[in-house]
């Protein structure tokens, strides 16, 4: 029982993960993109864009950053 248990996690923590993927952040101060998942965040079932504040690698600032799917 707990391996068919394991087995639907491990596939719904994969789903998150290949959906985080997808998701981009980008500083809108200088235009630089990356990832969401790479830095660190999670995005499932969501959608539209939304903005968050962040430090940008680039610019070196706390920025206003725009959470989005291409």
């Amino acid at each position: 029982m707990f391996d068919k248990v394991r087995r639907a996690v491990d596939g719904v923590v994969a789903n998150i993960a290949r959906e985080s993927r997808a998701w981009k952040i980008q500083c809108v101060s200088c235009g630089r993109q990356r990832s969401l998942a790479s830095v660190g965040g999670v995005r499932y079932g969501g959608f539209g864009t939304s903005y968050t504040l962040g430090t940008c690698s680039q610019c070196g600032g706390f920025r206003i950053m725009r959470i989005y799917k291409p």
